[in-house]
C-alpha cells in the first residue's frame, strides 16, 4: 500500500522514509513510544492548523514537536489573532484529523518556524495515524512551499 504523500514525494524527488507506528500517535511521546525504529524526540515536528479569529482564514504552521506557539507572534505574522483550528477545519485543509497532518499535503499557506531549520532531519505526520514521515530538512524546499517565520515561545 502506498500512502498519498508518497506519490507527491516521489514526483518531487524528495527522499523519505516511512516510520511505522504500532498504534495511533497524536503526541511527541506517542510517536517515540509507538515507532518501530529509532525516532529521535528532537526531530519530531508537528503541523498545526490555526484559524483567524476575525476572518476564519486557515493556515498551517510547522514547528518542532516540543515547541509551543506564541500567539502574539502568530498575530504579527498572520495579521490577525488566531487560535488552534477545530477538527472539522483541520480535516478540510489536510484531509485528516489532528495528529496525522502532513505538511506536504495541506491546502493552505504553510509557515515554518525558523527553529525547524536547525534540524538535519525531521519526522512529520504522513497523513496516516500509523505512519510518520522522515525527511531531511534540506530537502523540504523541493517538496513544499513555505514561509520561514518566528512563532515559538
Amino acid at each position: 500500500m502506498e500512502l498519498p504523500v508518497e506519490k507527491i514525494l516521489k514526483e518531487k524527488m524528495v527522499p523519505y522514509t516511512l516510520i511505522r507506528l504500532g498504534r495511533q500517535a497524536i503526541t511527541v511521546g506517542d510517536v517515540v513510544a509507538y515507532s518501530d525504529g529509532a525516532v529521535k524526540t528532537d526531530e519530531i515536528c508537528k503541523t498545526i492548523i490555526v484559524k483567524g479569529k476575525k476572518t476564519g482564514a486557515l493556515w498551517a504552521i510547522l514547528l518542532r514537536g516540543n515547541d509551543r506557539l506564541d500567539f502574539s507572534k502568530t498575530k504579527g505574522v498572520l495579521g490577525e489573532a488566531a487560535e488552534i483550528a477545530d477538527i472539522k477545519s483541520v480535516k478540510k485543509v489536510s484531509g485528516v484529523e489532528p495528529g496525522a497532518v502532513c505538511p506536504f499535503m495541506v491546502s493552505v499557506p504553510l509557515f515554518l518556524d525558523k527553529r525547524v531549520l536547525e534540524l538535519k532531519r525531521m519526522n512529520v505526520g504522513s497523513g496516516d495515524h500509523l505512519y510518520g514521515l522522515d525527511v531531511a530538512v534540506a530537502d523540504i524546499a523541493e517538496g513544499i512551499l513555505f514561509t520561514v517565520v518566528d512563532v515559538v515561545k
